[in-house]
Parts: structure tokens; C-alpha cells; sequence
């Protein structure tokens, strides 16, 4: 009987310990965080830096701010050189083309109709009519009076005339000096032709005769084709 309350002793031991054991558990164990490999690194915040333009094209810009500044043969000028610099080579050479092609569209733009009159110090614009016939190309017309007193500024005219048109100004009766500029291409007021004309003048003054009362021609017309 003694014997049996001991192994009921000891196996009650046992259940207490194995109990207590199994309501005691270890600690989750703290992950540890890795330093981050260079794959994982955050990307840099700093933008990789963007390509330079080839020459050619910091070029072409810079044709195209002087266009747009109103520098038209300036521009030409600029375009000229470029399209020799890239002789031989096809598609540099289209590139300045086309921007050739920019610039005559411009220029077409600001061309002045045939017989806009650019300056005029005549006070009337007379009965007379001279009429210029653009053959060979635009032409820029300088009319100035040849009865002027000497000392004096004459009175005069310029007009312009596309080519392939006609273009025409009144005149006062009187005589006159005719010179003229036929060009290649109109750059505008300020440059002119450039240095891309011809320049000349009448072999001799115009005479638009007296009829009416001495003061004013009647009818009386000349057409000149340069």
C-alpha cells in the first residue's frame, strides 16, 4: 500500500512538472534586419544628365532664333555656310535643307506686292504712269526727279515688283532718273536683296510730256521690262 502512494506521488510530480513545462514558452525570436544589398539601395535621387546636342543641331537652333528675330539674311548667310560644312554628307545636308525651306516660306511671307510703294517724297501722285515689268526677277525701282534744283533733295519714289509680275506707280509729269536693283531674294526692308542683285540704271531720263494746262500729263505711260 505504501509502495502504491509513492508511485502515485512521483507520477503526480511528473504531471506538475511536465504541465508547467509546456506553459512556459521561449521568446519569438527578433528578426534581424540585413543591410541592404546593392540591388535593394534606394535609386539615387540625382537625374542622369541628358545628352548634349550634336553641333550641328545647337546650329541650326541658332539660325532659328535669328529668323525668328527678324535676321532673315543674317540667317541665309548662317544656312549657306552650314549646307558647305556638310557636303557630302546626306542626311546633315537634308536637315539644312529643310530649314531652307523654313526661311523661303518666311520670306514669301514678307515679300511686298508688286508696286508697294516703300518710300515717297512726291507730295501728288500725278497722272503719269511708270510701269515695271519683273522679268529676270523682283526688282526694287528707285524713281527720282531729275528737275530738281540744285542744292536740293529730289523728290522721289521706290516701289517694288515681284517676279513674273507687274507692278506700276503714278508720277507728276516731268523727267526722271530710273535705277533699279533685280535680286535673287527679298530679305526684307532692312537688308534689302542683300548683296544678292543687280544693279543699273536707264540709259536716259524719262520725259513725261506736258498736255494739260503745262502742269499734267494726259495718258502718257511707260513699260519697261528689266
Amino acid at each position: 500500500m505504501r509502495k502504491k502512494a509513492i508511485r502515485v506521488c512521483t507520477l503526480m510530480l511528473l504531471l506538475m512538472l511536465l504541465t508547467g513545462c509546456a506553459g512556459q514558452s521561449e521568446p519569438a525570436p527578433v528578426p534581424t534586419q540585413s543591410p541592404p544589398t546593392p540591388a535593394q539601395a534606394a535609386p539615387s535621387l540625382t537625374a542622369e544628365p541628358s545628352p548634349t546636342p550634336d553641333p550641328l543641331t545647337l546650329s541650326l537652333d541658332k539660325v532659328r532664333g535669328m529668323i525668328a528675330e527678324g535676321h532673315n539674311y543674317a540667317a541665309f548667310q548662317e544656312l549657306l555656310a552650314l549646307e558647305e560644312s556638310c557636303r557630302g554628307d546626306t542626311e546633315r545636308t537634308a536637315r539644312c535643307e529643310a530649314l531652307f525651306d523654313e526661311l523661303d516660306r518666311r520670306l514669301r511671307d514678307i515679300e511686298p506686292s508688286s508696286g508697294t510703294e516703300l518710300a515717297r517724297s512726291f507730295t501728288v501722285q500725278g497722272g503719269c504712269v511708270l510701269e515695271i515689268n519683273a522679268f529676270s526677277g523682283p526688282v526694287l525701282v528707285a524713281v527720282s526727279d531729275a528737275m530738281a534744283e540744285p542744292g536740293t533733295v529730289p523728290n522721289s519714289v521706290r516701289f517694288y515688283v515681284r517676279q513674273g509680275e507687274l507692278g506700276s506707280v503714278h508720277l507728276p509729269a516731268g523727267t526722271y532718273y530710273v535705277g533699279y536693283q533685280v535680286g535673287y531674294r527679298w530679305f526684307g526692308e532692312a537688308d534689302g536683296f542683300g548683296e544678292y542683285y543687280t544693279e543699273g540704271t536707264l540709259s536716259g531720263p524719262l520725259v513725261f510730256d506736258f498736255y494739260m494746262d503745262g502742269a499734267w500729263a494726259s495718258n502718257a505711260k511707260y513699260t519697261i521690262t528689266l
